[in-house]
């Protein structure tokens, strides 16, 4: 009987030793869990705020490209309407032109058929 005593003795031991190691190296594997869960957690919130950040400056970006673009379609229009004056003042020109050729042509026309007397032209020479 104390041979079995002992041998319960013993198992009991080491069942304790062991609920012992494990309770030590079990809490210890917990404890590391949770500093890893809680360095992810702040690896996580630095990775949501960067995230924040970066949205925040694509917004920005975005509404700068607006304006920008709303910039750029005044220059387009300004250009369009500067050029469309600039043909209507080159067609008046042009038109202007051709009136003075043909009011010179007539005054030509009209110098010729006028009845003017010859005139004399002198020349002056260098001695």
């Amino acid at each position: 009987m104390e041979k079995i005593v002992r041998i319960i003795l013993l198992v009991v031991v080491v069942i304790a030793i062991i609920n012992v190691v494990t309770m030590l190296f079990g809490n210890s594997s917990l404890r590391d869990i949770r500093k890893n869960l809680e360095k992810a957690k702040l690896t996580a919130d630095s990775a949501l705020y960067e995230l924040q950040y970066s949205k925040s400056k694509l917004d920005s970006i975005k509404s700068d490209m607006l304006v920008f673009s709303t910039y750029i379609n005044r220059i387009q229009k300004t250009v369009e309407l500067n050029d469309f004056e600039k043909r209507l003042k080159e067609e008046k020109d042009r038109s202007k032109i051709i009136d003075f050729k043909e009011n010179i042509k007539k005054l030509r026309e009209d110098i010729e058929t006028d009845s003017l007397p010859d005139i004399d032209v002198a020349i002056v020479r260098k001695n």
